[in-house]
């Protein structure tokens, strides 16, 4: 049995309904398509600002929309009335929404058979030979889908491939056999069945086109972005979460630099609509909140692969019951995928929870500070202590054997948070705030010295949603602000005397010779920059 929520706020009858209406589901199990109506979550005036959803949205099987919290009408709804959802591949027409104090919106009407892709493709695992393409449907068999690459300024494409399909919802496609440090365009097509081979190509249906960069050789320069504490939920008409916006913005920006990859820091979701860092009732609601996170970052996941670490508000805590940890785990491992223990050669382990890879010059260990420790730390709730989170002895093992055997000249440490915690009290500071403060307190010591040794230059961190960085002993603890929370922790919280309390995300740059980090501010320029060598 789950323990009980830590409810800090009052769930709302809409959420309460969003639940009814998702339903129980095993973890791993397929789910059948946005059985919410809006696509992926309800939004003012019935879906309007959902994720993915236009006013109404669609809905697989011509399933009503749920209807919005109180505001501006839906289309076909009015006052806070929820339009109706539209119906979905060759479904019957949805029944009209229910109203939240305004009118029902009026029934939708049926829809055409056809593809529909929820969002950008996700590229993912890139190595010096292929990499993965991982596709979410919003209508649509998976079956059907086809994916083309060539290399960037190529004429011809490949061959159609065939997808391995996930999920009712999800296809994913895998390719090798390529050329390292070379950009790649794909294409996601609808298969035009029963055309002559000749003319296959032409008659097939074009759902998106984006580009991926397989692994850079040494000697190499490239850049890629960091991002971090999203924060997005499974209902977005939810008021205590992320930020939607602030993360499209971004999401934007970085689509626009077009970098090598994406490396999120943790808290990628959010579930405080059941309590205070508590685990989500089920992987449907943990899979809702992973597409309206895909949904926000738009063409940036479909311009460069994704790397994701594990944050507290991810659903994977190490002090959740088991149960709950592998449900969102599972929904990780489809619509968040990641390195496998044999993708690179430094490894990693089975639930791609910790792993690290060489890219060019720079060595990426990524690590995973809230799984592997058993305790609750949820500040006034149940505070713990700072000396109380863990590696764990596999992983602290891992970390010591891939420093040792490094021989990249650049070489980063990746995690949500410190493992230990120095900050403005002492309910913070056992929360795991206070970075670089914390290079000596608790597990962190053993990793601050490792990285001494074995010369890491650069421990990026997340968490405390401002953007800082502190050198403690040569080594930079940098933090690249918030990709979406509304919550801007103050220099008495977490201990800063020097942070910028601003949304955005941080850009890095990396040749043979140096390597130059930028804070990005969410209106585009550059907050404060530095360059090591």
């Amino acid at each position: 049995m789950l323990r009980s929520l830590r409810l800090r706020f009052e769930l709302p009858l809409f959420a309460l309904g969003t639940l009814l209406a998702l339903g129980a589901c095993d973890p791993g199990s397929q789910f059948p398509k946005y059985e919410q109506g809006g696509k992926a979550s309800t939004g003012t005036g019935g879906v309007g600002t959902s994720a993915v959803g236009g006013s109404g949205g669609t809905a697989a099987g011509g399933i009503a929309g749920t209807s919005g919290s109180a505001g501006t009408s839906g289309v076909g709804g009015s006052a806070a009335g929820g339009a109706s959802g539209s119906a979905g591949a060759g479904g019957s027409g949805g029944t009209a929404g229910s109203d939240m104090g305004g009118n029902a919106g009026s029934s939708g009407s049926a829809g055409e058979p056809g593809l529909g892709l929820l969002g950008a493709p996700l590229t993912f695992a890139p190595t010096a030979e292929g990499f993965g393409i991982n596709v979410v449907l919003e209508a649509g068999d998976p079956e059907t889908l086809r994916a083309r690459v060539r290399a960037e300024g190529a004429e011809a494409w490949s061959e159609p491939k065939e997808p391995v399909v996930l999920a009712s919802d999800l296809a994913e496609f895998h390719f090798d056999g390529l050329d390292a440090g070379t950009r790649y365009d794909y294409r996601i097509v609808a298969s035009a069945e029963g055309a002559e081979a000749e003319s296959a190509e032409e008659s097939e249906e074009l759902l998106y086109e984006g580009s991926v960069v397989t692994q850079r050789p040494k000697g190499t320069a490239f850049s890629f972005a960091m991002l971090s504490d999203s924060h997005i939920g499974a209902n977005l008409a939810y008021h205590n979460q992320g930020d939607e916006t602030i993360l499209q913005t971004v999401g934007a920006q970085i689509a626009e630099m077009s970098p090598d990859f994406i490396v999120n820091l943790g808290d990628m979701l959010d579930f405080h609509e059941y309590g205070f860092n508590s685990p989500p009732p089920d992987g449907s609601v943990t899979r809702l909140a992973y597409l309206n996170y895909r949904w926000g970052l738009g063409d940036a996941l479909g311009k460069g692969a994704h790397f994701a670490t594990i944050g507290n508000w991810d659903g994977e805590n190490g002090d959740y019951p088991a149960e709950a940890i592998a449900w969102s785990r599972e929904q990780r491992l489809l619509y968040m995928p990641g390195p496998k223990p044999t993708t690179y050669p430094e490894g990693g382990n089975a639930w791609e929870d910790y792993y690290a890879f060489t890219w060019g010059d720079a060595l990426f260990v990524v690590l995973n500070v809230m799984t592997y420790t058993p305790t609750p730390h949820l500040l006034s709730f149940e505070p713990g202590v700072p000396d109380d989170w863990t590696l764990g002895a596999e992983q602290l093992e891992f970390l010591e054997k891939t420093l040792k055997n490094a021989t990249s000249k650049w070489r980063f440490l990746v995690i949500h948070h410190a493992v230990g915690g120095a900050a403005g009290d002492a309910i913070n500071a056992a929360y795991g705030r206070g970075g670089g403060q914390a290079a000596n307190v608790g597990e962190q010591a053993i990793v601050h010295q490792l990285m001494l040794e074995h010369g890491v230059q650069i421990f990026f961190y997340g968490h405390d949603h401002v953007f800082t960085d502190m050198v403690v002993d040569g080594i930079h603890y940098t933090e690249p602000g918030s990709a979406g929370a509304i919550w801007m922790f103050s220099g008495a919280e977490t201990g800063y005397t020097q942070y910028w309390a601003e949304s955005g995300w941080g850009r890095v740059d990396v040749t043979p010779d140096d390597v130059r980090v930028q804070f990005i501010g969410s209106a585009g320029t550059v907050i404060y920059e530095y360059t090591i060598e």
